[in-house]
């Protein structure tokens, strides 16, 4: 009898802590096979500054919001282009590595930054930036300061 009220309680354990991995695994449900950079969903914040100095430079710097602590890595890239865009938004990824294990159940931030060295050199078409994340994800900054 306490044999099958031990084996009861420890299958019970058992079963509670799987749960409890499945909840705090930001990544459930999800293809494994990707260990590297996600796209964020949700894009918080833009800021960008030019620094002073000849040619400038243009420094954007984004803040997505993610659904766990513990996210690394966090990148934004500039998308590269053949021809410049008809619009002149320059588009931008920002992506995060998720975290592997147990993680805090709190939505958090992450910020990443880039820096364009002689942009005005390199993009004299340039009149905003675009930074994409995957769900609300796309916000526009003008440099001029319009939306």
């Amino acid at each position: 009898m306490i044999r099958s009220h031990l084996v009861r309680f420890v299958t019970a354990a058992g079963l509670s802590a799987t749960a409890v991995l499945a909840l705090s695994d930001p990544l459930a449900g999800q293809d494994r096979g990707k260990a590297g950079p996600v796209t964020v969903k949700t894009i918080l914040k833009v800021e960008f500054a030019i620094q002073e100095i000849d040619p400038p430079n243009l420094v954007v710097t984004a803040t997505g919001q993610v659904p766990t602590g513990g996210w690394s890595g966090a990148k934004l890239t500039r998308k590269k282009y053949d021809t410049p865009p008809a619009d002149g938004i320059q588009d931008y990824t920002l992506t995060a590595v998720a975290p592997t294990g147990i993680v805090t159940q709190a939505l958090s931030k992450v910020e990443a930054r880039d820096t364009w060295s002689r942009y005005t050199v390199e993009a004299p078409w340039l009149k905003g930036v675009r930074i994409q994340g995957a769900d609300k994800g796309v916000v526009v900054k003008m440099l001029d300061g319009k939306k």
